[in-house]
């Protein structure tokens, strides 16, 4: 199943874009893979043709976290993040990671009770992360 999710929000003082995408593949046991060329996408964002590390350690930490709010039967997918799209002036802390757990809640089609939102200044909201860690 694939998935894909992009922010765009503008508000008074920000505007704030982040996009990824996601591919699932069920498994007995849960975990993220980055492919190799997730910045190889036209427009997007490309340091010296590496990529943007913090970028992808958002997007892994999205993915993780859209997996632990999943109900417990339906937690054992492989999600291989495909694609990451950023606008440096416009993508701020916690907009991949964002961009990313809602891609994968997207792709399932499944939506959790408490998802993530963004804030009247257009941050990124994740209320979940208030209560223990279950586990992934």
């Amino acid at each position: 199943m694939d998935g894909i999710y992009r922010l765009r929000r503008q508000t008074n003082r920000w505007a704030r874009f982040a996009e990824v995408s996601v591919r699932l593949v069920p498994v007995a046991s849960a975990g993220v893979v980055v492919r190799a060329a997730v910045f190889g996408r036209n427009g997007s964002a490309v340091v010296d043709d590496a990529g943007d590390p913090g970028a992808e350690a958002e997007a892994r930490e999205g993915v993780r976290y859209a997996l632990r709010e999943l109900p417990a039967g339906i937690r054992g997918w492989l999600v291989e993040i495909t694609g990451i799209v950023i606008a440096p002036p416009d993508t701020g802390p916690g907009d991949v990671k964002f961009a990313a757990a809602h891609a994968v809640w997207q792709a399932l089609g499944h939506l959790p009770s408490r998802p993530p939102f963004t804030g009247e200044d257009g941050n990124p909201v994740f209320p979940a992360e208030e209560t223990p860690d279950r586990g992934l």
